[in-house]
């Protein structure tokens, strides 16, 4: 009788065991994000073009950029959105380093006009280990209206908007296959938010990758931002195994 209930015993844990496996409640993981330093440029400096920057744990990452001559552009802090976290799922994505690569321009029409910053890498990184972030889209009905845009051509997730400036708007992402854009999804006059800045979106790169291309469509007089950033231990760990346990109630 006794070895009847062990059996028995031992088939329910197993369901169990294989129930809680089977239902992909996983536990929270905080999974950080190291966005790109561009030291040594200062704060308010340009990026060099052809610019190589080395980060720990990725290798060298080179930048380089084709944006009209009227442009200017800089390494740019933006305070309310250095340190911060998105909630996507079960997983919380958290950082302490966001600085953006900024482009503005004030002459000629309103625009929008196009411009591209790449980020080459040393080998070809993980899907999922990439992150692309813009902030500060702006969308106007004056004029005639136009719109700010990030366009990456690659597969993304949007993972959430890091909320560091309460009077931004929210940004809108459009995915698609091989390829997603973030904007304002809210429009209005120029000159005024919520329309004329967006929020910090992170998105998640899910591809693998040897380069990501950032295209940025840009309205004149809208300054905006973008990095990108990196899961630098991206280690996919697996389940703790309990069927020896389970193995063992045979004994």
């Amino acid at each position: 009788m006794n070895t009847v209930k062990k059996l028995a015993t031992a088939l329910t844990l197993a369901v169990v065991v294989c129930a809680s496996i089977g239902s992909g409640t996983a536990s929270a993981t905080n999974i950080p994000i190291t966005w790109l330093d561009q030291s040594p440029t200062a704060f308010g400096a340009p990026v060099p073009n052809g610019a190589v920057i080395n980060v720990a744990g990725v290798g060298n990452v080179t930048i380089t950029y084709s944006i009209p001559a009227h442009w200017t552009h800089s390494r740019l802090l933006s305070a309310g959105y250095t340190a911060g976290s998105v909630t996507s799922g079960p997983d919380t994505y958290s950082w302490t380093n966001y600085e953006a690569f900024s482009t503005i321009f004030t002459p000629g029409l309103l625009g929008p006009e196009v411009g591209t910053i790449t980020y080459t890498f040393a080998s070809t990184l993980p899907a999922g280990s990439v992150f692309v972030g813009p902030l500060g889209l702006g969308a106007t009905t004056s004029f005639g209206g136009g719109t700010s845009t990030t366009r990456v051509l690659q597969n993304g997730t949007f993972l959430g908007d890091y909320v560091g400036d309460v009077t931004a708007g929210a940004s809108q992402f459009i995915g698609g296959v091989g390829a997603f854009t973030v904007m304002n999804s809210v429009t209005g006059a120029g000159g005024a938010n919520p329309w004329w800045n967006s929020q910090l979106a992170v998105v998640r790169v899910d591809d693998a990758v040897s380069s990501i291309t950032v295209i940025q469509t840009q309205l004149r007089g809208d300054g905006i931002g973008v990095n990108i950033g990196f899961e630098v231990d991206s280690v996919v760990g697996s389940e703790p195994s309990t069927w020896g346990g389970v193995k063992g109630l045979f004994r």
